[in-house]
Formats: C-alpha cells, structure tokens, sequence
C-alpha cells in the first residue's frame, strides 16, 4: 500500500498533551495508540491506494480530555483532505484548538441575513433566517433551505464555511431573477428532524414527519401572510445531506405543497437505504427536482463511484413521478459546505428561469 507522510505543525494545546491523527480511516476515533506524532510533527502511515482521506488532528490532554483542532478564533476547522495515488506528503496546519464557544468571534466573509424571527414550533423556537433583495417587490419566489446556521455568514456555520447564499441570490436579483430566502437552523436534534427513519444517529426516533407538518402548517402561513401569498408552484425546498433526504421526503409526502425541490449530496442510506423503499407509490406530477452528488463523496475512489451511481439510479427512479430532474455532478466536490456553496447558483438560476416554463 501507499505511504502516506504527515507533517503536522500546531500550537501546543496543553503541556504534556499526545497530538495524534484521526478521521474516516479510523471512524474518528478518539484513540491515540498507533497513530501519535512524533515529536518533530511527523507520522507516516500505509493507507490503501483510492482512499478518500478525511483526517483531523486531536490531543489528549494529561487530565484524559480529548480536543480537537480548530480555526484560529476556537471554532470547528473544516477537515485535511486527500485522495492517496501512490506515496505522499500531507501538511497538517492547525491554526488552534476547539474551546467550546462554536467560534462566535470568528468573522464573516460572506452577507448575512437580513433579519432573523422566531417561530414556535413543537420542538420550541425555531429560527428563521431572512434574506430578500432591495427594492425587489412583492410575492418573490420562495426558497427555504435546511440548516440555516451555514447558508449566510460564516460567524455560526458548522467548520468556517457557508454557501455564501445571500451572494449567489444577489447575483440572480441583479440579473432580473430575485427570491426571497427563509433558512432554518438546526441544533443536535439534526438526525432527528431530517432523517424521517428509525436509526442509531435519531434515537430509533424519528421527528422528521413533525418537521413536515411545521413546515406545510406553520411556516408556509406566515411566510404568505408577511410577504404576499406565493403559489406552491414558486415555492423551492432546498438542503444538503440529511437536509436532502428531507428535502425529497418532505416534497413527495405532500404533493403540490413545493414547486421545487433542492435535493444536494442527500444521504438515504439511514435504515438500509429505507428512503428507496418508502419512494415506491410517491409521487408530484408538478415538482421540478433538482438532485446533485459529487464525485469525492466518499472514504475511497470505488465508493465515491458507487454514490454517484446510486444518484443516478435515484434520478431514474423519480422521472416517471415528476415533472422534471436535473442531475449534476461536482467535479472534485467533497461532501462539504464548500461543493455545496459552488453549486448553488447553477440550482438557484435553474429554479428561477424554470418558474416562467
């Protein structure tokens, strides 16, 4: 197999602390024994040929605490990544170390919204994000996007990074294609809400179907009643992984509910694939879909392959019960913030110059 060489260089996070590597080659494990630094930052490892590295550094402190890197302001820090084609090199920086405040301080490249509300909701109050054009007029085309706190600015996003949505809507706007943006944040209970399966990540507890019933009855009604009363056919959901399968679930439960629906790298593997079963008898004659998946969505080459296979064969499974699909395919896109902040305006301008079809 390969050879892989790492070279770390990192702030000491505490006096004695053992720094070593973790990632999906080790399911993130938190065990320093056989993947430790040596003490010039150095680790060399066989790895297979094809892999699809996504690798962090962690350090166990002398009191037994593990931490993980982060970015310069205490925040998550977005993974080291690496396809393995023969013996390499990987550099390591890490900027800090995670502590614990989400990285409130960090600053914002991208716009954020406009206003925020609250809702109630059955979970309790749930946030929502707002972002219009200037001077755009009433009864705008309506997106709503999952996982709200990473589509505006980077300050409350997950790793640093955002789909800088505010810009690619922006964009259209100056091109004569405004919208109106709702995006909701979402806390720990992001398995729960989005993945509508029984599953280990959901407690075996499934609130996706609630999520659903808050949208069509709660949300919607107050979307219309503030900014004028949209039909569904303008109506866009939108979300990336999970926020995809709920994205598709939620769209084909109720029928004729979104004109739209965003479906970016949608993970349906939970519960043995369930969500194919579950799609047999679905369908929205009038819902335009848009599903995407990129190439290095994966833990190897082969299974990356087999992911965009699968994208594939989910596309020819709903043509038959829409209107439309669109496929696309991200070249050397990861499953991140960053692949999905890139495909963004391509999904965007085809909602919208759709809308007049």
């Amino acid at each position: 197999m390969p050879r892989v060489f790492f070279r770390l260089r990192a702030p000491s996070p505490a006096p004695g602390a053992t720094l070593f590597l973790t990632g999906t080659h080790r399911g993130w494990s938190d065990e320093p024994q056989g993947w430790t630094f040596a003490p010039d930052g150095t680790l060399a490892a066989e790895l297979p040929q094809g892999a699809l590295l996504n690798v962090k550094v962690r350090a166990l402190r002398p009191d037994g605490t593990v931490t993980e890197e982060g970015d310069a302001w205490g925040g998550r820090a977005p993974a080291h990544r690496l396809v393995v084609r023969g013996d390499t090199t990987l550099d390591l920086p890490v900027a800090g170390w995670q502590d614990g405040q989400g990285g409130q301080s960090r600053p914002t490249r991208s716009a954020p919204p406009r206003e925020t509300v609250t809702l109630a909701a059955p979970w309790g109050e749930q946030p929502v994000r707002l972002w219009w054009p200037e001077d755009a007029g009433e009864d705008l085309p309506m997106l709503i996007l999952h996982d709200g706190q990473n589509v505006f600015d980077e300050g409350p996003t997950f790793a640093g990074e955002s789909w800088d949505a505010a810009g690619a809507a922006q964009a259209l706007a100056d091109a004569g294609l405004p919208c109106l943006i709702a995006a909701l944040p979402v806390n720990e209970e992001r398995s729960r809400r989005y993945v509508p399966f029984a599953f280990e990540m959901n407690g075996f507890a499934s609130g996706a179907d609630e999520y659903a019933d808050w949208l069509r009855g709660a949300l919607l009604p107050h979307l219309r009643g503030r900014f004028g009363p949209v039909g569904p056919e303008r109506v866009a959901l939108a979300g990336s992984s999970f926020g995809g399968l709920i994205t598709a679930y939620a769209g084909l439960r109720d029928p004729s509910t979104y004109g739209t629906l965003g479906v970016f790298s949608p993970a349906i593997w939970p519960a043995d694939h369930a969500f194919l079963r579950w799609l047999e008898g679905r369908s929205d004659p009038q819902a335009r879909v848009w599903l995407d998946m990129g190439d290095h969505e994966g833990d190897t080459v082969e299974s990356a392959a087999a992911l965009v296979a699968l994208t594939h064969d989910l596309a020819a499974r709903l043509r038959p019960v829409v209107r439309e699909v669109r496929v696309t395919v991200g070249e050397g896109h990861w499953h991140d913030e960053e692949a999905w902040r890139a495909r963004l305006p391509g999904f965007l301008r085809w909602w919208l110059e759709g809308l007049g079809g």
